[in-house]
């Protein structure tokens, strides 16, 4: 589903050039979950930004379901996120003027046939819906995020550290399931995380390793 050939990443800040990824190639396929690893400012947030279209880069290409992102204009990139993504940050981003449930309407095009319902209610939130993010602890909108993330059912779910703000009760709660969304909707789940417990759940771990992709 999602193809990496040849992909070089740099950032250049004052004069300074920094290689992010060097000559990286990588086959995502099309259902199952992919965890993240590596250390602190080796590039876990940037291939998840590439690979969503989010950030550019110099050399080699990116393909989404067969769309190559480096010939996609600014706004086909965002056509097809909205089509096909969905993404869950350690920051909730959640709209404040809005309720949770009305947070995760909005993300779902105002369309709710009784999931985002059940989404909140396996997340253990469901008795928070109707308050507004600011009127719900930290974790509570840490799981909020992710129910908006899946509120639309997309085929590809991008997370970067989805449980860095839960306890290990709720972190549980979550890991499993995003895992069992993975396997019952045979959609792909690509997952950032520091949690290396969190990170061997998943099918496979890739660890960015001196600018290049090492499966484990």
């Amino acid at each position: 589903m999602i193809s990496i050939k040849n992909l070089s990443k740099s950032y250049v800040d004052n004069s300074n050039h920094q290689n992010v990824f060097e000559n990286v190639s990588y086959e995502f396929g099309a259902k199952g979950a992919y965890s993240i690893v590596g250390s602190s400012g080796s590039g876990k947030t940037t291939l998840l930004n590439l690979i969503s279209g989010l950030d550019s880069f110099e050399n080699g290409t990116i393909e989404v379901l067969n769309q190559n992102l480096s010939i996609l204009s600014v706004e086909e990139r965002s056509a097809l996120r909205k089509k096909y993504f969905g993404f869950g940050y350690q920051f909730h981003y959640l709209l404040e003027n809005l309720s949770i449930y009305e947070n995760c309407l909005a993300a779902n095009f105002g369309i709710d046939a009784g999931y985002i319902d059940k989404t909140l209610k396996k997340l253990g939130i469901e008795n928070i819906k109707n308050k507004l993010p600011s009127n719900v602890s930290g974790g509570e909108r840490q799981r909020a995020s992710i129910a908006r993330a899946l509120s639309k059912k997309p085929s590809i779910l991008i997370l970067d550290e989805p449980t860095g703000n839960l306890d290990q009760e709720n972190s549980l709660v979550v890991q499993d399931f995003l895992l069992e969304y993975a396997k019952t909707n045979n959609s792909l789940i690509i997952y950032a995380t520091h949690d290396v417990a969190f990170a061997k759940r998943a099918d496979k771990t890739l660890n960015i390793i001196e600018r290049n992709i090492v499966q484990e």
